[in-house]
Parts: structure tokens; sequence; C-alpha cells
């Protein structure tokens, strides 16, 4: 799965597809950007997430783009969500973009989101409250009901 993994981070630009995490330990946290090329938000959020991911290099965060911007690109997204285990996730918020929704990666269960009202700074300790999440409550207790995660389809 690493190999696979890393491939996949070579073929793809930066978010094009999904950003392996290299540290020792697995994932504590998936960060899912919703994306779209044509997308205005995204065009804000690009740099900040660019620039915070930098920031929480050893973070045990794996950052996952699921990309919105056309048939085939839409494809790829549902193979990446179907692959990551953040299919339920990719349910609730398909379509929708500019925004990066915070999971726990052994539940799957939702966090926080960003968007592009987070500051380089600020999106850099969301990433970092949420692996403290994770590390240190128990799982159906770490969503931290924000109001910036839009409500998503209900799961059928």
């Amino acid at each position: 799965m690493i190999k696979l993994v890393l491939i996949t981070a070579l073929v793809f630009s930066s978010f094009g597809g999904l950003t392996a995490y290299a540290g020792d330990e697995q994932p504590k946290v998936r960060a899912v950007y919703f994306y779209a090329s044509w997308c205005s938000n995204c065009r804000v959020v690009d740099p900040i997430l660019e620039k915070a991911r930098k920031q929480t290099q050893g973070l045990a965060v794996q950052h996952l783009t699921l990309d919105f911007s056309n048939p085939q690109t839409w494809d790829k997204a549902m193979e990446v969500a179907f692959d990551n285990d953040v299919v339920a996730t990719y349910n609730a918020y398909a379509g929708t973009t500019g925004m990066v929704v915070l999971l726990a990666a052994d539940t799957g269960e939702q966090i926080d989101c960003v968007n592009r009202l987070f500051t380089v700074d600020t999106m850099a300790l969301s990433f970092e409250r949420a692996v403290e999440r994770v590390e240190t409550m128990a799982a159906g207790s770490r969503d931290t009901g924000s109001m910036v995660c839009p409500v998503g389809r209900p799961a059928p």
C-alpha cells in the first residue's frame, strides 16, 4: 500500500490526488480537500493549504484531494475516496468545493473543516488540534461541531 501511495503522489500534482504522510507512524487524521479548477474559493485556499502543509510536515496527517473539475476527475475522486476509506465524507460533500474536511483516520469521524477564511497559522493549528483530538479523545466524541462544516447530504 505504501508503494502505491507514493507512486500515486508522484503521478499527481500536490492538488491532483493524494499526498502520503511520510512519518513513521500511521496517519491519525485525513485532511480531505474538496477541490475544482474552476472554484474561486479554491484559488484562495490553495496557497494557504500548501503553506499549512509545509508548516505541519511532520504531523500525522494524510492529505487527500478530491477533484471535481470535470467528469474524469470526478471518477478519480471516487477512486481516491474508496481507496482511502473516506466514502461517507465523499457522499456527504461531493461537488462542494473550497474546503478541507478533517477526519479521524481510525474511524472516519468528522472532526472539523477549514476553508478560505483560515490563515496559514490557523489552518496549521486546526491540523494540530485534530491530531490531538484523535490522540486524546474517545471515538465518537471528536467532532468539534464546527460552524465551518456545511451540512452534508445524509447517509442513505
